[in-house]
């Protein structure tokens, strides 16, 4: 699934309510954006013991979910019942199809979107149905940025790992991106988190030619410190 397909698609009002979310960083991303030598390397890289890459990104740690549907509103409750179980195809539809006239038609394309960009990027899964894991971006719709996501996204792609090296998992669940462009945040700028004079941000600078450009350069010599077994 190519998100930039779906997202180029989208009607000048809708690509506004995205920018709105806080999501609209999201247009930068290239079509093909993983390279799977690179990420084979990167994934055996990471320790799962001290939950440490060793490309010196420092350590993420894990944090457990409370229940979020104990507090959703009576409408929330219904975007519940939506979207609940639902296909990524049925999420994909009514983010090209659902009308934007009134603020409840604008709350519910928004939460289709965040239920979207979650399944084909921030938390993408080998199941095709919308995961519990995506379901709590349906609360508080109109105020997206008071989510940790990089946290989320973070503990998602942890577990993944683990599973991939522990369990012998076919694939890692995650956001595949996310560790390129650690590495190559790390690898070619260095670690200046707390610059105030820093570039702009990651995925805005890490993506299209610059992106493409990076990883030829890494695919026939991977300098990643790692033991696989």
């Amino acid at each position: 699934m190519k998100f930039r397909a779906i997202y180029d698609k989208l009607s000048d009002d809708k690509k506004a309510l995205v920018d709105e979310m806080g999501l609209g960083a999201f247009q930068h991303i290239p079509n093909d954006y993983i390279n799977h030598k690179i990420l084979n390397e990167l994934v055996w890289s990471y320790d799962i013991f001290t939950n440490k890459i060793s490309t010196g990104v420092g350590e993420l740690f894990e944090k457990k979910q409370k229940n979020f549907e104990d507090k959703l509103n009576d409408e929330e409750k219904e975007a519940l019942k939506l979207f609940k179980g639902k296909s990524l195809t049925f999420v994909q539809n009514m983010v090209k199809e659902c009308p934007i006239g009134t603020e409840l038609e604008r709350r519910t394309f928004k939460r289709a979107f965040g239920l979207f960009i979650q399944k084909v990027f921030l938390l993408p899964t080998s199941s095709h149905y919308i995961s519990p894991i995506h379901l709590p971006v349906i609360r508080d719709v109109d105020n997206m940025r008071r989510r940790n996501w990089a946290h989320h996204v973070n503990s998602f792609l942890i577990e993944g790992i683990k599973e991939y090296q522990e369990k012998g998992s076919q694939a890692v669940k995650g956001c595949h991106f996310v560790l390129q462009i650690i590495y190559f945040k790390e690898r070619y700028e260095g670690n200046n988190l707390n610059d105030p004079n820093a570039p702009p941000p990651w995925i805005q600078r890490w993506c299209g030619d610059n992106l493409k450009e990076k990883i030829r350069a890494e695919d026939e010599d991977i300098t990643i410190s790692i033991n696989p077994p």
